[in-house]
């Protein structure tokens, strides 16, 4: 089987073929060296200060980092990383290259002892100029601006980019104008020289270190002629002539097709003049402007006194003539008197003069028809002129005396049934518009004829009684002038905007024209090209056109004008060369991407520039990445990669091959619940596998390697998995699961202590018991629950009693519940922990909850009738939670406490009453010092105390 894959590189169209052959042992030799379990691989060729990447393909991937050494026969000519790390499960290495020197040089790898080498040959462009050159749109110009460029190029005429502005100095013969310098900006190949051309010439350029660089130009001129002609040439005063100007080119009638302006002039505006006014003379009367249209022009001239007069026309960019007008009777030494041309000198006759051949003018009898035919030589159509006139010879003096039309037939004639004309032409005595004189008729009438075929004729006119008179007429193929759309190509390179070509409009000889001579308004230029930012219309507005763009490849430009010879030019990037060298690795595992290299090189082999495609389409098993560095193959087997260019064909095979992996799975013909999310883990034996999974339940993945699934409803269904990993061997493997209506029931144990309980509850779903010891987690079907929590519960000597069951938010007091359970379910059991206070001798006293606020309180007890009492001292118990001083106490009761209330005798009273009524009052006490009170605390024993009868003094 034979896969294609296409792409043009500049002027070498470029063929990517892979051709898989059937299963082969994945081994293989390498354009570097094979050791055990690896090889190297870099291009054989490569350029100074282009970069370039290396491989290092393993034969097993390895379970640790593999950490190759590299180094190079000369660190100086060639740059390469000190170590490439191929990551665990790996199969293959990438390292960057750096070109720094031409020469030979040698890439070694390291690994585990084992020793591989490859050998490249490295080769320097020459990039510097060497030389100038200048190119012209054309070297022949008719046109008088002209833009040319100069080129900085190597000594292999590659344009090549200067390192600083570059000054040049221009010099021209007398006949060209030039700027006296131009720069190359740096970093750039050329600039533009304007030129004006106003005669053949040279124009030179020259620069330090880049020599002198000399082109010629030829200036040549259009050979037309400009014809002018006035009928009648001889005419009645205060009448009407014709004038008629046209071009002829190399003897043809010259159309182009444009319209031409032109200026007629009188010399003397009393004979003749362009006005019908005669009382006033306007500016008008003495020039007149008009246009040539399809090559000619043509117009009334209107006469006025006796005399002659030079008519004159300067047809613009083209040439001037002349025509001699008579007002009046004419004298010759001697006449063709049947020729409309007289080559003999003419001499007006003054009116005065005139009177002496004719009594009057109108009284003349006219003898004389003459017929003249403007333009004489036509391809398509002409004008025929007749006019009267009195021809008188007297003393060897001939008198020809012009006459007004007098309403006679004159007959038309030829020696051809071809032309078409009016046979019989009515001299109509019509008055001149505009005159003011009486006797301002017209003399002359116009009558068309139409052009048959090609030859020389003889047109006769002739009335009863008269001589007749006879012109010539010639029919000719008009002068075709094929003027089209010219472009110059220019040196370019791929990849940056220049400039590309030079348009202009050229005529058949190849001369350059000015496109003002071709059309009275910029025309507009359709351009069709592939080239990147190269306008696709615009207006031929000056001599020459830039057309400036991106260059990837060889591409056409064509440009083309309505009416005009359309012109194509292909564009050759220079630095494409005469062929195209491609180099892989000669091993590589399927589906991992390689680097491949493929230069341009000239007839020697020598690489000119690597190429990087941009747009090479993707054959079966093989595809490039959109950069066009790297190369996948995903065929396993010998691959046959080729490039087919105009030269020839040039092939690499490469030992595509795969190693394997395994997979493995926590599920497989497992129960999954219904409604929930089911995880669950794949694993491969390598890593950064990749996974793509099918399932008739949707499966999601939530990290590397781990699944997620949710049945919706109850069966058995599988699950396929695919696993990937580039350069391994892909697996499928197929889980098989069952999924049920399946909730999750927990149930927990508490005390108001925190601590955990375990204790055994009855359970019982859809009559199956659930025993366990708290806490747990059950797994079971939905359905009717009975539930029976012990109200009591002992742990040593900790006692519990049940506050609450919570079952997910709804709360229970009892122990005993049914209910029917549909979802997952959380059963908290609360148990409150009974602690006894015993208080010996006080109050307060009692059973408490953990956590609950306990008050003790140890009264007096009074004897000897109140007058000694047994007050409080201190607590006794072990490890009490309050002041063992203080007589009232409160504290939170979180262990049983077993305290004693401890008391003292008071005698305080009994000593009062012995002592008498007192100011103030002691107490003595044992080893105490006296200690005295203040007069209130008396007022405070006298009211417990009554006073004791004073005793007689014996």
């Amino acid at each position: 089987m034979v896969y294609v894959i296409k792409k043009s590189l500049a002027s070498l169209s470029l063929f990517l073929f892979v051709v898989i052959s059937p299963l082969l042992p994945a081994f293989g030799q390498s354009s570097g060296e094979v050791s055990s379990g690896y090889s190297v691989w870099i291009p054989k060729k490569m350029i100074v200060g282009q970069d370039y990447q290396g491989i290092i393909v393993l034969d097993r991937p390895s379970s640790d980092n593999s950490l190759l050494f590299l180094s190079t026969s000369d660190k100086s000519r060639l740059d390469v990383p000190q170590s490439i790390n191929i990551s665990p499960f790996t199969n293959h290495g990438i390292f960057q290259i750096k070109p720094l020197k031409n020469g030979n040089a040698t890439v070694f790898a390291a690994l585990q002892g084992n020793l591989v080498q490859a050998d490249t040959t490295i080769y320097q462009s020459n990039t510097q100029p060497a030389s100038l050159r200048i190119i012209l749109p054309t070297n022949i110009t008719k046109a008088q601006n002209m833009l040319a460029y100069v080129f900085s190029q190597d000594q292999f005429g590659l344009p090549a980019p200067v390192n600083l502005d570059s000054e040049l100095f221009v010099t021209t013969t007398s006949t060209i104008e030039a700027p006296a310098t131009i720069t190359i900006p740096k970093g750039q190949y050329y600039a533009q020289l304007p030129l004006i051309t106003k005669g053949s010439g040279t124009v030179s350029v020259a620069a330090d270190g880049l020599g002198l660089a000399t082109a010629k130009i030829t200036k040549v001129h259009d050979d037309i002629k400009v014809r002018l002609a006035v009928a009648p040439d001889i005419a009645v005063p205060n009448s009407a002539v014709y004038y008629y100007v046209w071009l002829e080119k190399e003897g043809k009638p010259f159309k182009p097709p444009y319209t031409i302006n032109a200026v007629l002039s009188s010399s003397d505006t009393d004979v003749a003049r362009f006005g019908n006014t005669y009382d006033v003379t306007h500016f008008n009367d003495i020039t007149y402007s008009t246009k040539l249209k399809d090559g000619i022009a043509k117009g009334i001239i209107y006469t006025r006194n006796f005399g002659n007069s030079t008519i004159s026309v300067s047809v613009e960019g083209v040439g001037s003539a002349t025509a001699l007008l008579i007002a009046g009777p004419a004298l010759f030494n001697s006449v063709a008197l049947t020729s409309n041309t007289v080559s003999n000198p003419v001499l007006s006759v003054d009116e005065t003069t005139a009177s002496s051949f004719c009594s009057k003018l109108s009284s003349c009898k006219p003898n004389l028809v003459k017929v003249w035919v403007y333009p004489s030589v036509f391809d398509d159509k002409s004008y025929g002129i007749v006019s009267l006139y009195h021809f008188t010879n007297n003393t060897n003096q001939n008198i020809v005396v012009p006459l007004a039309a007098d309403s006679s037939i004159v007959q038309i004639s030829s020696n051809s049934q071809d032309l078409q004309y009016d046979k019989e032409i009515e001299m109509i005595p019509a008055r001149i518009p505009g005159t003011n004189q009486e006797i301002g008729v017209a003399a002359a009438v116009e009558f068309p004829i139409a052009a048959g075929e090609e030859g020389n004729y003889t047109i006769t006119a002739s009335g009863a009684g008269k001589i007749f008179g006879t012109a010539p007429a010639s029919i000719i193929p008009r002068y075709f002038d094929s003027y089209n759309v010219a472009i110059t190509s220019l040196p370019a390179k791929t990849g940056i905007t220049q400039d590309l070509g030079i348009m202009y409009i050229s005529d058949g000889s190849g001369a350059m024209v000015e496109p003002s001579s071709v059309f009275s308004e910029p025309p507009d230029v359709e351009i069709k090209t592939i080239i990147k930012d190269v306008p696709k219309k615009l207006q031929f507005t000056s001599t020459n056109m830039a057309l400036a763009g991106t260059l990837s490849d060889k591409a056409d430009i064509s440009a083309s004008i309505p009416g005009l010879s359309s012109a194509s030019v292909t564009i050759f990037p220079l630095d494409i060369a005469t062929n195209v060298e491609f180099d892989l690795p000669p091993r590589i595992h399927v589906g991992e991407k390689f680097p491949f290299v493929a230069h341009k090189v000239d007839s020697f082999g020598v690489p000119l520039q690597q190429l990087v495609p941009q747009d090479l389409s993707a054959a079966s098993g093989v595809t490039v990445d959109p950069l066009g560095q790297y190369m996948t193959i995903n065929k396993e087997g010998k691959v046959t990669v080729a490039i087919l260019a105009d030269t020839g064909a040039i092939t690499k095979e490469v030992d595509s091959f795969y190693n394997e992996m395994h997979l493995s799975t926590d599920a497989n013909n497992t129960i999954f619940k219904v409604g929930k999310p089911n995880a669950f883990k794949v694993t491969a034996d390598v890593e950064n596998a990749s996974y793509d999974l099918q399932s008739i339940i949707p499966v999601t993945q939530t990290a590397p390697g781990q699944f997620s699934i949710s049945p919706d409803r109850e069966g058995a269904f599988d699950v396929t998995i695919f696993a990937h990993k580039d350069g391994f061997k892909p697996l499928a493997e197929i889980l098989h699961f069952i999924s049920k209506k399946i909730i999750d029931i927990s149930v927990t144990a508490t005390g108001n202590d925190g601590t955990v309980l375990h204790l055994v509850p009855l359970i019982t779903v859809n009559n199956q018991s659930i025993i366990s010891n708290t806490p747990f987690e059950q797994s079971t079907g939905a359905g009717q629950v009975h539930i029976e929590i012990p109200p009591q519960f002992n742990v040593g000597d900790n006692n519990y009693a049940l506050n609450n069951v919570d079952i997910s938010g709804q709360k229970f007091s009892n122990g005993k519940i049914d209910l029917f359970l549909a979802d997952d379910s959380k059963i908290q059991a609360s148990y409150d922990r009974v602690l006894k206070v015993n208080a010996t001798y006080a109050g307060g006293g009692g059973l408490y909850s953990y956590g609950a606020t306990a008050t003790l309180h140890a009264p007096d007890k009074w004897e000897i009738s109140f007058l000694v009492r047994q007050v409080f001292d201190h607590w006794e118990g072990n490890n009490l939670p309050f002041d063992s001083r203080t007589n009232d106490v409160s504290f939170v009761v979180k262990e049983n406490v077993f305290v004693t209330a401890v008391y003292k005798q008071d005698s305080t009273y009994l000593m009062l009453v012995i002592a008498g009524p007192v100011t103030g009052f002691f107490v003595l006490k044992k080893r105490d010092t006296i200690t005295w009170h203040v007069k209130e605390l008396e007022e405070k024993i006298k009211q417990f105390v009554p006073k004791l009868p004073k005793k007689k003094k014996d």
